[in-house]
């Protein structure tokens, strides 16, 4: 029997709720002057509430330029830090460490995708099920385990380096370049560029869940949440090579 791969995004896909990305914001704003923290974060908070619809909104074109780009909103508080407050790499990297390690330690209103954990854990046996994240894997068993999904994945990878790393994550689990009966293998994801572009290229399923309608590229499957997603990807376990794609030119 062939093998088919499930291979699953971690934040914005197996959780959901903005504590932990509004703790990481916090932080970075403690690198700046109170009245530019305080600027940054409603910002931040307008792009939570509408998504990249808040560039409207902005008078500051740089502003706007990076609420606009930011794919979800880790990269919004990314790129607001970066790019208009002039937030550097080693304090950005800090903040993300410490936001991860307070995740294992507190709530932070952290709400697991229980519909697709659950759908994950019915299809133990008859797919491999990845989890890949550019997380570092340090702490994310714990996490794992307070979302009620500990043990449910046969292999994790952390630090990836997507949207590089899924490449080559994709290639490996598909026998190489050019991939062997890409349908077998599923990405499901909630940032196109990490998760969905490089399965696209190949010509794999994807399950693109589109928080904030960007639509920034094809999906096999796209819906604003991972519920409205989790028919297609039984359609795909039950029929695989009918979610077949040309592969797309990288």
């Amino acid at each position: 029997m062939t093998e088919l791969i499930l291979v699953s995004d971690f934040d914005g896909t197996l959780y959901r709720g903005d504590g932990p990305v509004r703790h990481y914001a916090r932080l970075l704003a403690a690198h700046v002057p109170p009245a530019e923290a305080e600027s940054y974060l409603a910002a931040f908070e307008r792009y939570l509430a509408e998504g990249p619809v808040a560039a409207a909104a902005s008078t500051d074109l740089v502003e706007a330029a990076a609420l606009r780009e930011s794919v979800d909103a880790w990269g919004a508080a990314l790129q607001l830090g970066r790019r208009v407050y002039g937030i550097g790499g080693e304090a950005v990297s800090q903040a993300f460490a410490e936001t991860r390690a307070h995740m294992a330690e507190t709530d932070l209103d952290l709400e697991p995708v229980t519909a697709l954990i659950d759908a994950y854990r019915q299809l133990r046996g008859r797919v491999r099920l990845l989890l890949a994240t550019n997380s570092p894997l340090p702490g994310l068993d714990v996490l794992l385990d307070r979302l009620g999904a500990a043990g449910l994945f046969d292999e994790v990878i952390g630090s990836l380096g997507k949207p590089d790393g899924m490449r080559r994550l994709l290639a490996a689990e598909l026998g190489g370049h050019p991939a062997v009966d890409p349908w077998r293998l599923l990405s499901v994801g909630d940032h196109w560029r990490n998760e969905i572009e490089p399965a696209v290229e190949i010509g794999a399923a994807t399950g693109y869940i589109d928080r904030f309608g960007r639509a920034d590229g094809p999906a096999g499957f796209t819906a604003r949440t991972a519920e409205e997603v989790l028919p297609s990807v039984f359609a795909w376990v039950d029929t695989p090579r009918q979610f077949s794609t040309p592969a797309q030119p990288a």
